[in-house]
C-alpha cells in the first residue's frame, strides 16, 4: 500500500499525499518518500494480524464456557479488528506524548499504517479522550482474547497454522513503536525509554494473565491515585460517552469488586453513587436489557420485551379481571399525565406533581401486574426513558453491614433508572427497634434518589393496607413524597371465578357444567371465609394447579384418552387432594 504522505522540498516536513500545497510553508514542490524495508515488513505483519482478527470476528459461535472474554465482547457487538486498531493508535499516541515528541506527522503515520481511514481532526479528538493517569498499566482486550484463543483453541490454531499470535501481537506493538519514532527521526533517550517502559508493563501483564486467567484469579488492583483520578473524571463528566472505553471498563470492574465486598473499592463506588448515580446507571446497565431482582440477585432477560403500543397497553390494563376501582384510578392518573405532557410541550406552567405511588392491598390482587403495565405506559407517554420494572423487597436492598446497605440499595436504584422501582412489602424496611439502622439506611438512600431523579425514576411501594399506612407515616420524608394511594380490594366471588376461567382458557381447558357450578360455590366460600391475609389470585392459582394434578392422575389410567377429555375439568378434579 503506498504511503499517505510526501516530503515538502522547502521545509522538509511530511504532508498528506494528496496535498497541493504544504500546510506549513505553502510550498507546492514535493518529493516522494521511499519506505524502508522494516516499514514494508511491518505493513505485511499488520495485514496478517488484521486477517487473524477477521477470522476470530467471523467465527460465528462464541462459547461462554470456553472463551468467556471473547463471548462477552461479541455479545456487546464488538469488532476485534476495529478494537485492535483503536488500541494500537492509543498506544502510539501515549508513547509520543509521554516522550514529548507528538507531531502532525505521527497522526498521519497512525492513520496510514493502521488503515484507520479517519479524518485527522476526528482521530486527534478521539485520542485525546484516552489520556488519563496510569494508562501504561492498561492491558488491551485483544491480548486477553488472543491468550484465551491460544489456551482453548490449540487444535484449531495448529491445524490452521495460526499458533503464537499473542507473541506476534507483542512484537508488532514494539516494531510499530520503533517505526513510529522513525517517521520524525526521533532518536533521543526519552523515546526509547518510554517505549521500553510500556513494553515491559505489557510483558508483565501477559505473564500475569497467562498465569492467573485459567484459574479465574486474574485481577490487577489499581493504586489509590488511579482510583481518585478516575473517580474525579466520572463525577465531572457530562456523559460517559466523553470518556475512554478503558476507563469505563475499569470503573465497571471496580463497582463489581465493591459490590462483592472488596474494601479497596467501596469508597469509590459509594462516592460515585452519591454524586453521580446517573453515571453509575449508565456504566452498569445495558439499555436494551430488562432487569428483574429476585432475592437480591440481578437477572437479565435474554431478549428485550416486544414493543407495545399505548392503545394495546391500555387495552391490557382495562381487560384485567376485576380491579374496577384500581383501573378507574390508574386511567385518571394516565389522563392527568397526558394533559400535563401537552401543557409542558406548549410551555404552559403547571404545579409540581409526584408520580410515586403507594399500592396497598392483600397478596394476589394484581399490584405487580398493574405496576408493570404502568411502567410501559409511562414510557410510551414519554414520562420514563425505558419503561422497565424492577421488583425487589427488603432482602434485595439491605446488606450485611452498615455502609453495604447504601451500596446495595444504590445498585438496585441504578438498575431502575428510566423505569419503575417496585418495592414489595416495603413496610419491612421500617426500623422495628432503635438499633435496627439497616432499613433506615435503605429508606434514606431511596428518598435521596427520588429527589435527585424525579424526572426519570418512579418508586411504587406496596404491601398490606394497615402496615403500609403505618410505614408511610413513620417518616416525614416518606409522607412528603408518597401522597397518591391506590387501594387494591380483594377479588369478589365473580372475579375469583373469572380468574380461574381465564387460567383455563390460557391452558386450552374448560369446565363441564357440574365443575363450573362447584367452582362458583367454592369461590363464594373462599370470599366469605377469607382472613386478613387472603391470597386472592394466588389462592386461585394454587387451586388451579391442584386441579391440573388431579386431572392428570385421573386420566393417567385411561389407555385411550380423547382430546375432549384432555381439555375438560370435571367435579372430581376439585375433590381429589
Amino acid at each position: 500500500m503506498p504511503a499517505k504522505w510526501k516530503l515538502c522540498k522547502n521545509c522538509q516536513r511530511k504532508v498528506e499525499a494528496d496535498a497541493q500545497k504544504c500546510p506549513f510553508c505553502s510550498c507546492d514542490s514535493f518529493e516522494e518518500i521511499e519506505e524502508s524495508e522494516s516499514l514494508i515488513s511491518l505493513r505485511q505483519d499488520l495485514k496478517e494480524l488484521f486477517e487473524y482478527c477477521d477470522l476470530i470476528d467471523n467465527r460465528g459461535e462464541y462459547d461462554k464456557e470456553v472463551t468467556p472474554i471473547l463471548a462477552d465482547f461479541k455479545e456487546r457487538g464488538g469488532c476485534l479488528k476495529s478494537l485492535l486498531k483503536s488500541n494500537m493508535s492509543e498506544f502510539l499516541y501515549y508513547i509520543a506524548v509521554q516522550a514529548n515528541v507528538f507531531t502532525e506527522n505521527k497522526l498521519i503515520f497512525i492513520d496510514d499504517v493502521l488503515e484507520l481511514d479517519e479524518d485527522l481532526e476526528v482521530l486527534n479528538f478521539n485520542l485525546y479522550k484516552l489520556y488519563y493517569i496510569d494508562y501504561i498499566k492498561e492491558f488491551p482486550i485483544p491480548f486477553k482474547i488472543f491468550i484465551e484463543n491460544d489456551l482453548f483453541h490449540k487444535e484449531f490454531l495448529e491445524k490452521k497454522n495460526l499458533k503464537g499470535y499473542t507473541s506476534k501481537l507483542f512484537e508488532i506493538y514494539r516494531n510499530t513503536g520503533n517505526e513510529y519514532f522513525k517517521c520524525d527521526n526521533d532518536t533521543d533517550y526519552d523515546c526509547e525509554r518510554i517505549l521500553s517502559a510500556y513494553m515491559d508493563n505489557l510483558s508483565e501483564n501477559i505473564i500475569t494473565f497467562k498465569r492467573d486467567f485459567p484459574s479465574g484469579n486474574y485481577k490487577v488492583d489499581a493504586d489509590d491515585d488511579e482510583i481518585e483520578k478516575v473517580l474525579d473524571m466520572l463525577i465531572n463528566c457530562k456523559s460517559i460517552s466523553d470518556l475512554h472505553e478503558n476507563l469505563i471498563a475499569s470503573a465497571k470492574q471496580w463497582i463489581g469488586y465493591a459490590i462483592d465486598g472488596d474494601e479497596k473499592y467501596v469508597d469509590f463506588y459509594k462516592e460515585l453513587s452519591q454524586k453521580r448515580p446517573d453515571v453509575v446507571a449508565a456504566i452498569l446497565m445495558d439499555q436494551n436489557n430488562v432487569v428483574q431482582i429476585s432475592d437480591g440477585v440481578f437477572q437479565k432477560s435474554e431478549e428485550p420485551p416486544e414493543k407495545e403500543s399505548l392503545d394495546d397497553l391500555l387495552d391490557e390494563l382495562n381487560g384485567l379481571v376485576g380491579l374496577e376501582a384500581v383501573k378507574k384510578e390508574v386511567n385518571s392518573l394516565i389522563n392527568l399525565v397526558k394533559i400535563r405532557k401537552i401543557r409542558e410541550e406548549r410551555g404552559i406552567s403547571q404545579p409540581p406533581m409526584s408520580l410515586h405511588l403507594v399500592f396497598s392491598g392483600n397478596p394476589g390482587t394484581g399490584k405487580t401486574t398493574v405496576a408493570r403495565l404502568l411502567s410501559k405506559i409511562y414510557a410510551e407517554l414519554g414520562i420514563l426513558s425505558k419503561g422497565h420494572l424492577i421488583e425487589t423487597d427488603r432482602s434485595g436492598l439491605v446488606g450485611g453491614y452498615l455502609g453495604q446497605t447504601a451500596i446495595k440499595t444504590q445498585e438496585v436504584i441504578q438498575s431502575a433508572m428510566g423505569g419503575i422501582l417496585f418495592i414489595d412489602e416495603a413496610y419491612a424496611l421500617a426500623p422495628k427497634r432503635q438499633d435496627d439502622a439497616y432499613g433506615q439506611e435503605a429508606i434514606d438512600t431511596i428518598l435521596k434518589a427520588m429527589e435527585d431523579h424525579r424526572d426519570d425514576l418512579i418508586v411504587i411501594v406496596a404491601g398490606y393496607p394497615g402496615l403500609m399506612d403505618n410505614f408511610i407515616h413513620s417518616n416525614p420524608g416518606l409522607e412528603s413524597r408518597f401522597n397518591k394511594y391506590i387501594f387494591f380490594e380483594d377479588y369478589n366471588p365473580e372475579e375469583l371465578h373469572g380468574i380461574f376461567l381465564s387460567m383455563c382458557e390460557n391452558s386450552s381447558l374448560k369446565l363441564d357444567d357440574t365443575a363450573d357450578k362447584y367452582l362458583k360455590g367454592l369461590c363464594e366460600d373462599l370470599y366469605e371465609t377469607r382472613g386478613d391475609n387472603f391470597a386472592n389470585a394466588r389462592e386461585i392459582r394454587n387451586i388451579f394447579e391442584r386441579v391440573l394434578t388431579a386431572q392428570a392422575n385421573r386420566l393417567s389410567c385411561d389407555i385411550d384418552i380423547s382430546d375432549d377429555e384432555l381439555m375438560t375439568i370435571v367435579i372430581d378434579d376439585f375433590k381429589q387432594d
